[in-house]
């Protein structure tokens, strides 16, 4: 009987692009590539639902979306840092 591998596989939480995981060097285990990233923001307002716009969880964000969250929010918290300096 022929030995079959499986390679445990990461979905990203924004745009659904899929990517296999890598093994370690030493450990063996399988972890998701080290260009991949995470976003988790929690804003004040009182709501505890998933999906609405008081928290944002994504575990697993693949390089492009995670670049672009970033870019957005760091975009956007500098827009919001100059209105206050003009207030």
């Amino acid at each position: 009987m022929a030995d079959v591998n499986i390679i445990p596989k990461v979905r990203c939480d924004n745009c659904g692009h899929i990517e296999e995981k890598h093994k370690g060097q030493y450990d063996k285990a399988y972890s998701r590539p080290r260009t991949w990233g995470s976003c988790r923001m929690e804003g004040s307002r009182a709501t505890d639902s998933y999906g609405s716009k008081s928290r944002l969880d994504f575990t697993d964000l693949c390089p492009k979306c995670a670049q672009a969250a970033l870019d957005a929010a760091a975009d956007v918290l500098n827009a919001r840092r100059s209105e206050g300096e003009t207030a």
